[in-house]
């Protein structure tokens, strides 16, 4: 797969099969997302692969507190399709049935440009997503933790000292075809 269908065609993926995702792929996407490009080559980043099942309980535990949480901004953002609010807490509370749930930290607190090394964190999971993609691995990037304060909780059990949690992104093979959403007009400007 190119480079340009791999970012045409990716999906964020809610729904997945049960195989699991072997370690060699894994470590190729953990490898793709740490030569992102990062703002004075300072690679910000720190990944964790989560994947034994125990494990994947304890995220998902977490994640239940989470769905919980994010209710009212789901009310809001779905008041006018009421039945993706049940489909989105089901996906959050499972992973979909994902079999690794990638956990992303800033490494250190203290960067003194933290909005560069924010969007260093950001290219590399771009990167783990296309790279994931391009073997068929699906993927789906998860912001939701972070911003309903869960962050600390990922922290203290997975990462006590590589950093600020930042996101989750979840990855297995595909059991649905999500078409694309459309595309909002006047996204750009060329001068």
């Amino acid at each position: 797969m190119d480079t340009m269908e791999a970012l045409l065609t990716r999906r964020s993926i809610r729904k997945y099969r049960p195989e699991p995702v072997s370690i060699e792929d894994l470590k190729e996407i953990l490898a793709a997302g740490a030569t992102a490009p990062s703002a004075v080559n300072m690679q910000h980043w720190y990944f964790v692969a989560v994947q034994d099942p125990a494990a994947l309980e304890e995220v998902k535990a977490i994640m239940g507190g989470v769905v919980e949480k994010f209710q009212p901004v789901l009310e809001e953002r779905f008041s006018r399709h009421p039945e993706q609010i049940g489909i989105t807490n089901r996906f959050l509370s499972t992973l979909g049935g994902a079999p690794v749930c990638l956990l992303v930290f800033m490494l250190k607190p203290d960067y003194p440009d933290r909005d560069g090394a924010m969007q260093s964190v950001s290219a590399a999971i771009e990167n783990v997503l296309l790279a994931a993609w391009a073997k068929g691995i699906g993927s789906c990037w998860l912001s939701a933790p972070q911003r309903m304060g869960f962050g600390p909780a990922f922290q203290r059990r997975f990462a006590p000292d590589k950093g600020e949690f930042v996101a989750a992104v979840t990855l297995g093979y595909p059991d649905q075809q999500p078409k694309m959403p459309p595309r909002r007009d006047g996204r750009y400007l060329i001068v």
